[in-house]
């Protein structure tokens, strides 16, 4: 079984190959435009991430025992960071963790905005406490 732990390292690695912040930067947000959005008809309240000045959406739903994850947003960094996220979790079947500790493993809490850091925060809260 995969563990969010593995997930996270390799996560780490992937970004530390692609280089300084800004080439950090860049792989996120060319992971944000690879990544599927979610439908029209998801886009509710009830999946809104709170305090992004674009909309931010993540869905979280467990089916057949793993996590599905879920996100979208119009804004770049903001569809990078759900991206990352969705990378992150999707997939897995437990998650045990802190947000900060993720945001710390990730080298996060220097490169974004105090407002991003935030949001990104709270999208890892919604997965690790399990949905909306």
């Amino acid at each position: 079984m995969e563990s969010l732990e593995s997930r996270l390292t390799g996560l780490v690695d992937e970004l530390t190959l692609a280089g300084d912040w800004m080439d950090r930067y860049r792989l996120l947000v060319q992971w944000g435009e690879e990544s599927e959005s979610l439908p029209e008809a998801q886009l509710r309240a009830e999946f809104e991430v709170s305090g992004c000045s674009s909309p931010l959406w993540l869905r979280v739903t467990k089916s057949n025992g793993k996590l599905e994850v879920r996100g979208s947003s119009p804004g770049l960094l903001p569809k990078a960071l759900v991206a990352l996220v969705i990378r992150l979790f999707d997939g897995l079947e437990v998650v045990h963790g802190t947000a900060a500790a993720i945001v710390d493993r990730l080298d996060m809490r220097g490169n974004l905005s105090p407002t991003r850091l935030l949001v990104f925060e709270r999208m890892l809260n919604r997965v690790l406490n399990g949905g909306p």
